[in-house]
């Protein structure tokens, strides 16, 4: 006998078993089988197991045959008994084959060889003896239906009915002919339901397109478990079934009625008479035979286990029999003409049982694999995705596989050949639309639960006809400052607030990714984000995101830019399809691990990614989340402009103001500067940062004048550390305990900005902060906003390269002044009563 090296080693292990196991396991017989597999006889002892009234009724000793295939390890054996006791027991196939592993793929380990499935061996008859082969809480083991590969596939979508209490559920299923091979089981119809009147209205319960092929098939559940394995004979399976009160006519009833159903669905012309009936196409019948044969063992009500019984030409001639038969409501339980019960008796002792193979794909018996994931949050939503390219095309495939309800993709681009290096579009493609081809491919990944549209050109005219609202989650994946402002600009300016919305990005050399992430209701969307994120990278003392800021935010614009093409196409990067399909995946995933925590904690953040670094480079790796609460906000009286005041900003306001009234008195007024900057195209005044009176400032009961000691030098070390994204933006002051609206020294100041700064802007902002006693009370106490005013003032009066000595407006009369900076005593001695009109 000539053994593999394999089956050495398994006999080899198997003789070491058998010496160790004093007795328990004996090995009688070796020979050589069929298809180059070794047979070993083996005896195992079960005289000392555990056993109960449910355990299988075990001999002292089982006798058992191992097959071992020739290249074991890496082939898990098999193994069966000669005798069929077992038969209809649960992990029992086909009477004799103990089923040990439910998956050799994850169970099976090549290194534990014939120890380990020994091992399992033993186990299995020590839970046979016990009644536990379907131990609590584990799934139950389904019937098995010998499949025959050429009756075709089903594909079952709609959860199953289940049976009467007092009898069989009776039916037919409702099938969408996908392709000569396949059916997909899309509905249910009860024997009391209303026969359908046309294709059409079965097409319409189940949401399927018009040109969809849709038919009956007749189905039958089970009040109980009828076997662990269906019969190979027709004449076996309806003898099962008979014992569940489904008998032979009743069967051949519901078949022959909805064969005749059928005949009337796809009939060409509904006016057609019952003799032209007999040259109607026949459509394909399975019967469906369900049984309580699924659930989790010792755990609730088990649900519907479904085979799928594959009939030729038998159902389709029963219907012709029966074509005269003046079916009603239930009349296809009545009795049949003597032709039908002698054609159905004769077929039931010559036919076969062709069992289709079935496929499940219904909620209540499947676990999607990605339900405990972050893409979980995608299924059932609306998602827009701006963008069909290198990030756009991967994450709206995610979004489909994911189960999103409707995806709409828009795009402007055709496909070229130098973009089938990353992104997922073929030869064929080429010269089609990036959108129309995408929607077209993931319309095909699971058009019941996901439909996907795509929209053509340019995406900010195209944006400006969707109703955004309707969408959960917008993906902008264009790369595009233009797109990116026009986002800004419409959600300010629209009083519904807008989906989450994810601004993703990738590096020049599609090293590092960005996913800029602005959840329902926060004050800043991509623009926004990603210029908090510019800040934060430049502010962050460890360097951690020096990379960043020369990849995204460099303070001069690169002068390598690289184009692919010749002449004038648009600059890009350079990247793999392995690349940028693992940026967007994390990208995109990180952003729906935000999404899917709490609704309270959704702040705007940003995700920094960066792919795998060589072993000697020193760079940061690994991904990082940088995050901000809201802005306070405002709006600019002038030009309706949001005013967005950070936290810290208005944080350096307050301290300075709790500052000043408890070392000048609780009504003087200070301020100071405000940097920032103003982005017109987005319509936002971005405050970032506020500071304190300088030294040579005057601050009174009545008016604060800014001073200009140490300004300079400041703006100049801020617009540095900031790669010149904060500038001077404007100059803030206070109205202790009144309103905050400009008096007439405030609107006069604003003509010259009051800083005759050598780089001044033409226009600067005029930030008052202000309100009643118990507003001003509060903000100082708790921090609650106070009332603000703003106003982006333009420059009428030309600055001076020397400012004069700060002086007191001389028409204010006598008032003590107070200096600012650190200084505790004032100008003046004596105070003056404060006049009418204020500062």
């Amino acid at each position: 006998m000539d053994l593999t090296a394999g089956q050495r080693l398994a006999l080899d292990q198997l003789y070491r078993i058998v010496q160790a196991s004093h007795g328990a396991v004996e090995a009688t017989h070796v020979a050589a089988a069929a298809d180059g597999y070794v047979e070993a006889r083996v005896s195992v002892g079960c005289a000392n197991l555990p056993r109960t009234e449910d355990g299988l009724r075990l001999r002292s000793v089982e006798a058992v045959t191992l097959l071992i295939p020739a290249n074991f390890p890496f082939t898990a054996p098999s193994v069966h008994t000669r005798h069929t006791r077992f038969a209809g027991a649960p992990h029992i196939n086909w009477g004799r084959h103990l089923c040990l592993y439910r998956s050799t793929a994850t169970e099976w380990d090549p290194a534990d060889g014939m120890y380990g499935f020994i091992t399992r061996l033993l186990d299995w008859f020590e839970a046979a003896a016990a009644g536990e082969l379907d131990r609590p809480g584990e799934p139950l083991h389904p019937p098995n239906a010998a499949t025959d590969h050429t009756a075709g596939l089903l594909v079952i979508r709609r959860d199953a009915p289940v049976a009467r209490p007092d009898g069989p559920w009776l039916g037919a299923a409702v099938l969408h002919r996908v392709n000569d091979i396949r059916c997909d089981v899309v509905g249910w119809l009860a024997a009391e339901d209303p026969r359908p009147d046309s294709q059409e209205q079965l097409r319409e319960s189940a949401a399927l397109p018009a040109d969809a092929h849709i038919f009956l098939a007749p189905a039958v559940v089970t009040t109980k478990h009828l076997t662990f394995e269906y019969p190979l004979t027709a004449r076996e399976l309806v003898e099962s079934l008979d014992r569940d009160h489904i008998t032979p006519r009743l069967l051949l009833g519901l078949t022959g009625f909805v064969a005749h159903c059928n005949r009337t669905l796809l009939r060409p012309d509904a006016d057609t008479s019952a003799e032209d009936d007999q040259e109607t196409p026949a459509a394909p019948v399975h019967l469906l035979l369900g049984t309580p044969s699924r659930g989790i063992a010792g755990d609730g009500p088990r649900r519907t286990h479904l085979v799928a019984w594959h009939l030729p030409d038998f159902a389709d001639q029963v219907g012709r029999l029966a074509a005269n038969t003046a079916f009603s409501g239930h009349a296809y339980l009545a009795e049949l003409g003597e032709e039908v019960i002698q054609f159905g008796t004769e077929w039931l002792d010559r036919l076969p049982t062709r069992w289709m193979r079935v496929y499940e794909a219904r909620p209540e018996v499947t676990v999607r694999r990605d339900h405990a994931t972050p893409a979980a949050w995608l299924r059932g939503k609306r998602i827009l995705v701006l963008g069909a390219g290198a990030l756009g095309a991967p994450v709206a495939d995610m979004c489909a596989r994911a189960g999103a309800a409707h995806l709409t993709v828009v795009d402007h681009g055709l496909v070229h050949p130098g973009i089938l290096a990353r992104q997922p579009y073929t030869d064929a493609d080429i010269g089609f639309s990036k959108a129309r081809v995408l929607a077209d491919r993931l319309n095909r990944i699971d058009p019941h639960t996901t439909r996907v549209e795509a929209l053509v050109g340019n995406i900010t005219t195209r944006l400006s006809a969707l109703d955004l609202h309707t969408f959960d989650l917008i993906w902008d994946c264009t790369a595009n400052r233009i797109v990116r402002a026009h986002l800004e600009r419409a959600r300010r300016t629209d009083p519904v607030p807008w989906p989450h919305l994810a601004t993703l990005m990738i590096g020049h050399h599609a090293t590092r990714g960005i996913a800029a992430l602005s959840p329902r209701g926060v004050t800043g969307g991509g623009t926004d984000v990603l210029r908090r994120t510019a800040l934060a990278a430049h502010a962050d003392a460890t360097h951690a995101f020096d990379d960043l800021i020369d990849d995204f935010f460099p303070t001069t614009p690169p002068t390598e830019l690289f184009q692919p093409e010749p002449g004038c196409s648009d600059a890009t990067f350079t990247g793999s399809a392995a690349d940028v399909t693992a940026l967007a995946g994390q990208l995109a995933t990180g952003v729906l691990h935000a999404l899917a925590e709490p609704a309270d904690r959704h702040a705007m953040a940003t995700l920094v990614v960066r792919m795998p670094a060589s072993p000697t480079a020193t760079q940061p790796t690994g991904p990082r989340w940088l995050t901000w609460p809201d802005d306070t906000l405002a709006t600019d009286e002038a030009t309706g402009y949001d005013v967005r005041i950070t936290p810290a900003a208005l944080a350096e306001m307050r301290a300075e103001a709790r500052r000043g009234a408890r070392l000048r008195g609780p009504r003087v007024e200070t301020g100071g500067t405000l940097l920032g900057a103003v982005d017109d195209a987005s319509g936002v005044i971005f405050v970032d940062e506020a500071t304190g009176p300088p030294p040579d400032s005057l601050l009174s009961e009545a008016y604060f004048q800014h001073g200009l000691d140490g300004v300079s030098g400041h703006l100049a070390a801020r617009r540095k550390a900031t790669g010149n994204i904060s500038r001077f933006l404007g100059m803030w002051h206070t109205h202790p305990h009144t309103a905050a609206q400009p008096s007439a020294t405030d609107r006069a100041a604003m003509t010259s900005l009051t800083l005759p700064l050598d780089d001044a802007p033409a226009r600067a902002l005029v930030l008052i902060a202000g309100g009643p006693a118990p507003v001003w009370h509060q903000w100082l106490t708790t921090g609650d906003a106070p009332d603000l005013y703003t106003h982006l003032a333009t420059r009428t009066a030309s600055a001076m390269s020397e400012p004069p000595p700060q002086q007191p407006p001389a028409r204010l009369g006598p008032v003590q002044w107070w200096p600012g900076g650190y200084s505790l005593r004032p100008h003046g001695s004596v105070p003056v009563p404060r006049k009418g009109s204020r500062s």
